[in-house]
């Protein structure tokens, strides 16, 4: 008897599209002078953090192209005012937009950028997301064994910086990635870790990701 078909999986998986460092300001777009004072390269660097948030709210209304491009403007300035942390924030988030135009080994390309400049800056929390995102591209290019790899990687860093909330989305994530390789009661143990986090941390829709995800796992175990 042949055995029944399993749908494709449809498992979530956690990205990072924004930086913990929003600077809630109003776009500004100023007028280039000759950048010679300090409160010139102020005006400069508000007028990027607007654009980075303005990137931010439109991706999150998932529009992809006008997101990277105002990512794409706010990392021109970063560079120019050579505003090491913004610019790497920038790149993560580009990176993010090229992965959601399905453009994986570009995404891939813009996080390594990111994730050196986090580690020369010393800025652990986003080396961390910088190496999530890497995951998540080689989960899309599936090569699901450097995906685990790279979430490993990032599940570390959450532990030594005591992020419950990373830890549990990484966690989530290498249930992800072994389920993807049909090595399911391994998935479950971790999508278990991380459900169990989000849990103690009140986080709902964590909880409710994981328990999809969950569900999808033992489906394809056959124990509906």
């Amino acid at each position: 008897m042949l055995s029944p078909k399993k749908s494709p999986k449809t498992i979530n998986f956690f990205l990072f599209p924004f930086s913990l460092f929003l600077v809630c300001l109003p776009v500004q777009i100023l007028s280039i002078s000759e950048p010679s004072s300090a409160q010139t390269t102020s005006d400069r660097k508000a007028e990027a953090d607007g654009l980075f948030t303005q990137g931010n709210q439109l991706f999150q209304v998932s529009k992809y192209r006008e997101a990277f491009a105002a990512w794409e403007q706010a990392l021109q300035i970063y560079r120019e005012i050579k505003d090491r942390k913004g610019e790497g924030k920038s790149l993560n988030n580009l990176g993010i937009a090229y992965h959601s135009l399905g453009q994986y080994q570009k995404a891939i390309d813009y996080h390594q950028l990111s994730l050196a400049i986090d580690k020369q800056i010393g800025d652990l929390k986003g080396e961390g997301n910088s190496i999530m995102n890497l995951g998540n591209a080689y989960i899309s290019l599936g090569q699901y064994q450097k995906a685990i790899d790279y979430y490993q990687q990032s599940l570390a860093i959450d532990k030594e910086l005591g992020d419950l909330k990373g830890e549990g989305n990484s966690l989530g994530n290498l249930g992800n990635a072994y389920n993807y390789l049909g090595q399911y009661q391994k998935a479950i143990d971790y999508q278990q870790q991380s459900l169990a986090i989000f849990k103690q941390i009140g986080d709902l829709d964590g909880e409710g990701t994981l328990l999809g995800n969950l569900g999808d796992t033992y489906n394809y175990l056959g124990q509906y």
